[in-house]
């Protein structure tokens, strides 16, 4: 069975054009007039700044119609809707309304959320016993232990955090029971732990001088310098901690691109699918139709690749990166990968 390819989805009109090339399942977030009535810019429902009105269009649903016909319309082809409630964590005032917005999400048919606060995902299972949960990158799940803590609260798939490198991915894999995993496959590669992530995106929209806006898209982006105090460490010890250290190298290549700038780990799939990961994701909840299709029939036509070519695995990374230039007219370079030690010997 081929890896699930779970794409973002905006609106209902998305639904056939994304099915008919290959998405697998779908994940959506809504917001609420109500929502955005009562809280500020900062105060994300689904780790969006949807509230904020100079960044425009919300990649969202805004009623609960709308996912009703998005529902209906997947259904027909089988195909699952995963909603995001996935912020690190809600304040308890937040939670009469989160109750509503998730009774109103089942009635309107969801297969699922994607939850990254545990205290949510409690209520939620509370709610719907029968309701799919997903564990969201906030999750934090390094390891196989902590993949386990969530099944045995009763999450059906864990989404993995986007830094871990290909090779603890498959060690986690190989050592992971009973429970779905899934990984980042496309688009907004983070060299930061999103879980731990506090950072207000969207920064560039409320400075003055737009020339900024290329090194402060994102806090995490700003040019900053990295030293380690080493005071009191014996002086062998403290010449291996300033030779390892991060250098403001790191954080000042980090802030000459975006993470939006066509990240992929497509050379991965071949990998993925040895190791029996259930599903595959695409980001960009906020993108145009058009790109998602395209990202959507990139994948699912490497897929057919790996099925009715059977590749070896440096045939298939090499045909890779060609499809990678001729879909999005750019060459396939390590620092856009996802993970980048499948590019050795290629």
């Amino acid at each position: 069975m081929s890896i699930q390819i779970l794409s973002p989805l905006n609106n209902p009109n998305e639904v056939q054009p994304l099915i008919e090339e290959g998405a697998g399942a779908f994940y959506c977030g809504l917001l609420p007039d109500k929502w955005r009535q009562n809280y500020t810019v900062a105060t994300s429902l689904n780790r969006r700044q949807e509230n904020n009105p100079i960044i425009g269009t919300s990649p969202h649903m805004t009623t609960f119609a709308e996912l009703e016909k998005s529902v209906s319309l997947a259904k027909e082809k089988s195909i699952p809707i995963f909603l995001t409630l996935n912020e690190h964590y809600y304040s308890n005032p937040q939670y009469k309304f989160l109750t509503e917005y998730v009774e109103n999400a089942i009635k309107a048919g969801v297969t699922g959320f994607i939850v990254g606060d545990i205290g949510m995902m409690i209520t939620i299972l509370e709610m719907d016993k029968s309701i799919k949960l997903h564990v969201s990158t906030a999750g934090t799940a390094f390891n196989s232990e902590t993949v386990h803590f969530y099944r045995d609260l009763g999450a059906s798939r864990v989404i993995l955090p986007r830094h871990l490198s290909l090779e603890e991915i498959g060690e986690l894999a190989e050592n992971v029971k009973d429970i779905e995993l899934e990984a980042f496959i496309l688009n907004s590669r983070c060299a930061n732990v999103d879980g731990f992530c506090t950072f207000q995106h969207g920064l560039a929209d409320f400075i003055p001088d737009k020339d900024q806006k290329k090194n402060y898209e994102n806090a995490c982006m700003v040019i900053y310098n990295i030293t380690a105090d080493v005071r009191g460490v014996e002086e062998d010890e403290a010449e291996e901690i300033l030779k390892n250290k991060i250098s403001w190298e790191r954080q000042h290549f980090w802030s000459a691109m975006h993470i939006d700038d066509r990240p992929c780990g497509v050379c991965a799939l071949y990998d993925f699918e040895e190791m029996g990961l259930a599903g595959v994701k695409i980001v960009g909840r906020q993108n145009k139709t058009e790109k998602k299709i395209k990202d959507v029939r990139f994948i699912k036509n490497l897929q057919n690749y790996i099925k009715e070519k059977k590749p070896g695995k440096q045939e298939y990374r090499k045909h890779c990166q060609e499809m990678y230039q001729q879909t999005y007219d750019s060459p396939c370079l390590v620092f856009k990968c996802y993970y980048p030690s499948v590019m050795e010997g290629v």
